[in-house]
């Protein structure tokens, strides 16, 4: 027990000492302007994603995972991104952001089975 009371103590104190140092909290407010801009924004902002990007997306549906990656990635028309999202049974960790100039992947024994722009 004394263990475990010691190594919370030990790491509370491990904590306290990753704070900020030298600032008191008057000067560590976050304001909005220390946020980044969006690059585009507005009602001019594309929303959908291109017609090339939605053919390369039902093209590879079928073609073996690295085929599939070298034709989205190897596009002269457009620059495109693959993305794994699940091989087989197992789902990889992706983040939520939707792009345009990604298609997402779904692969069953090698083959594509499901492509997604996003």
């Amino acid at each position: 027990m004394k263990r475990i009371i010691a190594g919370f103590l030990l790491t509370a104190a491990a904590v306290a000492g990753c704070g900020a140092q030298g600032t008191n909290d008057s000067d560590a407010t976050v304001t909005s302007t220390a946020l980044p801009t969006p690059m585009e924004s507005g009602p001019e902002m594309e929303l959908a994603p291109s017609d090339i990007a939605q053919a390369v997306a039902t093209e590879v549906i079928g073609m073996s995972e690295a085929k599939a990656i070298e034709t989205i990635e190897s596009n002269q028309d457009e620059a495109l991104i693959a993305r794994v999202l699940r091989r087989d049974d197992e789902s990889f960790i992706a983040t939520m952001d939707y792009r345009l100039d990604r298609i997402n992947l779904e692969i069953d024994d090698g083959i594509v089975t499901t492509a997604n722009i996003g």
